[in-house]
């Protein structure tokens, strides 16, 4: 009976860790709502509006240069929906290629409590396409159709 307890008992402490851990991140939800002087394909503006961007990018002023690129930080609602939505999926690379020019319209940006950056989900939900940064890797949220449909209605 003292084991079972036990076992109880850390359950439900693991549990709870693991809720606060999730909880201690806070994220941004920027949108792009203008884009204009986008002639060099090799800038940093035109990779991370229409590119694939680098890790390099997970810098504390990275949300001052999204605001110069023409995104703005919105006030979304639905954070935790979205939060939970992204958690939900996994992770690895597409083995598809879009037709169209990605257009990042939705930068979602994790912070942890100190406000160091620790992830960077980029999103284009008219081709479904996203790119995922860390200061580790690049990868990709694999989502389908559903997926990106969905997260679009959050997004709004």
């Amino acid at each position: 009976m003292l084991i079972k307890n036990l076992i109880i008992f850390l359950s439900i402490f693991f549990c709870s860790y693991l809720s606060s851990q999730e909880f201690n991140d806070e994220i941004f939800v920027y949108k792009l709502k203008f884009e204009k002087n986008l002639k060099k394909t090799k800038s940093l503006k035109y990779q991370t509006i229409h590119g694939h961007s680098k890790s390099e990018i997970l810098h504390n002023n990275f949300e001052k240069d999204l605001i110069k690129f023409g995104y703005i930080r919105v006030d979304n609602q639905k954070k935790q929906q979205i939060f939970e939505k992204i958690t939900s999926l996994k992770e690895g690379r597409n083995n598809y290629e879009t037709a169209c020019l990605q257009t990042y319209r939705d930068i979602l940006i994790y912070k942890n409590q100190n406000g160091k950056i620790l992830k960077i989900i980029k999103i284009c939900t008219s081709c479904y396409s996203n790119q995922i940064l860390t200061s580790e890797s690049e990868s990709e949220l694999l989502m389908n159709f559903a997926d990106y449909d969905s997260l679009q209605e959050l997004l709004k």
